[in-house]
């Protein structure tokens, strides 16, 4: 069998030719030696012969070694074009179109990447016109124009990749194809493609969509040549620039292609005529270098206003992750200056002046390091240009929070000092009475989960979290740990009793409740002698149990403490404490999952989260000034970096001297020397010193109490919105809304999702939709601001007004509009300048 394929379509079958029995052999040049194969070796075989050229024509053929066999034997003679018709099972009056493009078509390769259109209702000139499109581009699968118009500009940016893809366009007579695409979207008349046309659209494209909501051109502006004139083209641009920036692979495009083949738009020029507070409908990383610049240098001058911009950037679909992980780090060092400043001094009446203080406000300062802290800890290694102005407002940040901590802590500890440091005297829940004040006589199945080092200020972040679930009920309350802040006391107050007693233990003090250690392995007893009904168990036994057994050991528990220690494991090591900030996000999500799953799963309604203890983080190495000498113990001593307790102590004590008796509710006679402030002891041996606790700081003592209740239903209210802005007029194609969601999400306002849109008289969209989640529970109207953008649509661009209404998103039919029907006019043609 002979076969001539002059273009190789057949080519990739001859594996599948070969697997059927038959023997395949390609004929080169060496025509004696295949003849002897043929007449001796292959007489009995059925042999294909295969001739990567084509037929020899007219007289040629004569000369054609084989000529003899091929007129001896049989010639395979394939019509592609049927065969492909048939394959496909298309209709006769396709088949036209079939043998015009059947060199194209015949190959497997193609037809893979066809695979979309080659059906009858698909088959079609437009369809395959763009499909070949595709295939000269190098796509894989047929690609929508927008796409193919992308990559042709992106492959504009390396000369042979041009030129490649421009040979092939030609060969197939598509080049005016794409020319089409081009002038329809720019309003422009170019004939072909080259280096230099393609220079010109991508200038046009980078200058319209950075002005694409600019109404007005400024005098200063000299790029206005490119400028399109009517909205509807440029809404027809900014559908395709959508379109290519979230394309999954050409996203990565648009700056390169901005940066090297539009580069004559000069996006900073655009920034500085038109302002770095005008909104721009793409940000070149140059401007958005300029963004994060600003707000790196507004942020110790002019706090609040950087920190309102942060909101915006951290919300922006322009800026990447690690920018935003900038932002966030220059947002919450904003928020700690915002509550430094409304401080003159930390100097307050009483001790529950403090309390009131730390807990209303001043903990925000330890919140708001401390994701700083994470934030910059994240993106350091990846801070490039911006290393040096990052290094220079996290050295400051430091110093300031180092400041804040001993002076704050300073006049905390010298007030406690004037009232002997009685708990008694303070207006606030103790930690020893946990159990008597939030569990004795309680009716219901509760679950209490203990998270060791869990400070207030995470407490506040966790109940943020949890409160933006509408279903859930909540309450956050401060509670006071008592001196020393240590593990071994803060669990033993957390258990049910009347009285602790203490013991002086080898290595530690005993804490003992009715005789009971109060260490891990005798908890349970002890609670189950308060409530029979009870149990205790580890997160990471728990993490690990099937649905099954979780049910099975909740079923009989009325009372169940649940104990999980991650940031204290962490922090309270040498090598690992610096990682102690690092570690609370996943402390945060181990404390969530577990609320979910025991309010979800386990159907249990009512939880409380609480810590034994709180804790002190200095970033800075410790300097010399700020470590104390050991006090010299008299007969018994536990000491530590942040307290020593011991019978007595000799000569004066650094810091302050306290009895253990007047900050817990055990009777004794021990005593505890703390030092000043957040100083620590000097102490031999591998002993960390930057995460601390232990001591009297309000950081270390004041633990949150959450208490969480899972509503059987939903609260009735939702947090109204209202519009803020005052555009009432597109002149542009699109017009930014500006809305304030009136309430914080709380336990009586549960958040709302909500739809907006352009509308016609009759509800035709004239616009994309956009959903909006007021979702914030932050009590700063200016963190409630929500922005969005609308884009006429074609419809839209040939009214002349239309309607800004908003619906609920589980309103599928949008049926009942949520009361907002603003007239918005259009303007259909941008108003020339008069210069």
């Amino acid at each position: 069998m002979f076969y001539f394929d002059e273009d190789g379509s057949l080519y990739e079958e001859l594996p599948e030719i070969e697997a059927a029995g038959i023997k395949v052999h390609e004929v080169n040049s060496n025509y004696f030696e295949l003849k002897y194969k043929l007449e001796y070796e292959w007489n009995n075989q059925q042999v294909f012969l295969y001739h990567h050229f084509a037929k020899p024509p007219g007289v040629e053929l004569k000369k054609y070694p084989l000529l003899d066999l091929l007129i001896a034997n049989a010639e395979l003679r394939l019509d592609d074009a049927s065969e492909f018709l048939a394959d496909y099972s298309l209709q006769e009056h396709q088949l036209p179109l079939v043998k015009r493009y059947i060199k194209i078509l015949k190959t497997k390769t193609n037809q893979k990447r066809l695979a979309r259109i080659l059906d009858r209702a698909h088959f079609n000139e437009d369809n395959l016109r763009q499909g070949f499109v595709s295939l000269a581009l190098d796509f894989n699968s047929l690609a929508d124009r927008h796409s193919c118009m992308a990559k042709i500009l992106y492959l504009a940016t390396d000369d042979n990749a041009l030129i490649k893809a421009l040979t092939r366009l030609n060969e197939w007579g598509l080049e005016k194809e794409l020319c089409t695409w081009f002038n329809i979207l720019l309003d422009v008349k170019i004939n072909e493609l080259n280096k230099e046309t393609l220079v010109d659209l991508a200038s046009r494209i980078k200058y319209n969509t950075i002005t694409a909501y600019l109404s007005e051109a400024v005098e200063k502006d000299t790029y206005t040549k490119l400028k399109l004139q009517r909205t509807a083209g440029v809404n027809k641009l900014m559908v395709f620039f959508q379109d290519w920036a979230n394309h999954q692979t050409l996203a990565a495009f648009v700056e390169p292609v901005f940066h090297i083949l539009a580069k004559d738009i000069k996006s900073l020029n655009l920034m500085d005529w038109y302002g770095i507070d005008q909104e721009f409908g793409y940000y070149s990383a140059e401007m958005l270098q300029k963004v994060i610049n600003q707000l790196y240098a507004g942020v110790s001058e002019h706090p609040l206003q950087t920190k309102d911009e942060g909101i915006k950037w951290m919300r922006s679909a322009f800026m990447s992750a690690q920018q935003k992980q900038q932002v966030k780090f220059i947002y919450h060092t904003a928020g700690v200056y915002i509550v430094l400043g409304a401080y003159q001094s930390f100097k307050f009446n009483t001790p529950n002046d403090f309390l009131r203080e730390y807990t209303s406000e001043l903990f925000k300062v330890d919140y708001n390091y401390r994701k700083a802290l994470i934030a910059f800890e994240d993106v350091k290694d990846r801070l490039y240009e911006f290393e040096d102005e990052a290094a220079r407002v996290f050295k400051t940040l430091n110093q300031k929070y180092d400041r804040f901590l001993i002076d704050l802590n300073v006049e905390w500890q010298k007030i406690l000092n004037e009232h002997q440091f009685d708990y008694s005297k303070l207006d606030i829940d103790k930690q020893y009475d946990f159990y008597n004040t939030n569990l004795k006589g309680f009716e219901y199945k509760i679950v209490v989960i203990i998270s060791d080092a869990l400070r207030y200020e995470l407490g506040y972040e966790l109940y943020d979290d949890l409160l933006a679930d509408s279903k859930n009920n909540l309450t956050l309350e401060p509670c006071l740990a008592s001196i020393p802040s240590y593990t071994n006391l803060g669990m033993s107050n957390l258990l049910p009793n009347s009285g602790i007693t203490v013991e002086n233990g080898d290595q530690d003090l005993v804490f003992k409740i009715d005789n009971k250690p109060t260490v891990s392995m005798h908890r349970a007893a002890i609670l189950q002698a308060a409530e029979p009904e009870s149990t205790t168990i580890d997160f990471s036994v728990l993490k690990k149990m099937t649905k099954e057994e979780k049910r099975s050991f909740f079923k009989d528990s009325r009372i169940t403490y649940v104990y999980h220690d991650w940031i204290d494991a962490v922090g309270d090591k040498k090598r690992t404490e610096n990682e102690a900030f690092g570690a609370t996000p996943k402390a945060l999500d181990d404390l969530k999952w577990m609320i979910r799953n025991i309010s979800g799963e386990m159907g249990i309604m009512h939880i409380l989260v609480t810590s034994d203890h709180g804790f002190l983080y200095n970033h800075t190495e410790l300097t010399e000034t700020s470590r104390e000498q050991l006090p010299v113990s008299i007969g018994y001593s536990r000491d530590h970096v942040r307290f020593v307790v011991a019978d007595d102590f000799e000569g004066k004590v650094d810091g302050y001297q306290l009895g253990l008796k007047h900050t817990t509710n055990i009777k004794t006679d021990l005593k505890i020397a703390i030092p000043r402030a957040v100083n620590r002891y000097r102490k031999q041996g591998n002993v960390g010193v930057q995460f601390v606790h232990g001591g009297a700081s309000l950081q270390e003592l004041i633990t949150p109490v959450i208490k969480f209740y899972k509503q059987k239903k939903e609260t009735l209210q939702t947090v109204k919105f209202k519009r803020i802005d005052q555009a009432d007029k597109i002149a542009s194609g699109s017009i930014k809304i500006i809305f304030l969601q009136n309430q914080p999400v709380s336990n009586d306002y549960k958040s709302a999702e909500v739809i907006f849109g352009l509308y016609s008289d009759t509800a035709e969209l004239y616009s994309n939709e956009v959903e909006v989640c007021f979702n914030s529970t932050s009590g700063n109207p200016k963190e409630r601001i929500f922005e969005i953008f609308l884009s006429l649509n074609t419809a839209g661009t040939n009214a002349s007004h239309c309607f800004l209404k908003a619906f609920d998103k589980r309103d599928k039919s949008k049926l009942n509009p949520l009361g907002l029907k603003d007239l918005i006019r259009i303007s259909s043609i941008m108003e020339k300048d008069s210069w």
